[in-house]
């Protein structure tokens, strides 16, 4: 009996389309429902950077308690410039302590505090503020665009010192 290999074509053209077609569809309906998870992602990675920022303040101030003031508030302002950070402090008495901060943010491998994050909303930071609040004993770190508007004011990080 002699085959027909006329019977072993594979797929026709248009069986082709139909599935390229069907594989487009899928990627699209999955690919909109995956997308807004990536951002929210992408922003809890900022907002966990910002709280390590905090955590660094606290670890700060407990290396240089003598320096603090004992009542009132101080800041700590990381603005980047060409580049590189920097920190300043409202109260020089307590430079110690945005040095230290400096020392451990830099030996934890961030480098560049507004370049390291990645979603939409914290991609505009310009600056960061760690606000010590010695009459209530909190810890509170800010982000800013540069227009100086607060970004997500919700996210605001508190820490206890």
């Amino acid at each position: 009996m002699k085959k027909d290999y006329m019977d072993d074509r594979g797929f026709s053209l248009v069986e082709l389309i139909i599935v390229i077609a069907v594989m487009a569809v899928l990627i699209g309906v999955v690919g909109s429902q995956v997308i807004p998870y990536l951002n929210s992602s992408r922003r809890a990675k900022d907002v966990q950077i910002i709280s390590a920022y905090g955590t660094a303040g606290v670890a700060a101030y407990a290396s240089h308690p003598d320096n603090a003031p004992v009542s009132g508030k101080m800041k700590i302002t990381i603005e980047t410039e060409s580049g590189k950070d920097k920190y300043t402090c409202d109260i020089s008495a307590a430079q110690n302590i945005a040095d230290e901060l400096k020392n451990l943010i830099s030996s934890n491998h961030v480098t560049n505090a507004t370049k390291d994050f990645e979603s939409r909303d914290f991609k505009a930071t310009d600056k960061i503020v760690i606000e010590f609040d010695f009459d209530t004993r909190l810890i509170t770190v800010v982000a800013y665009d540069d227009s100086g508007a607060e970004i997500n004011p919700s996210d605001k990080v508190f820490g206890r010192l």
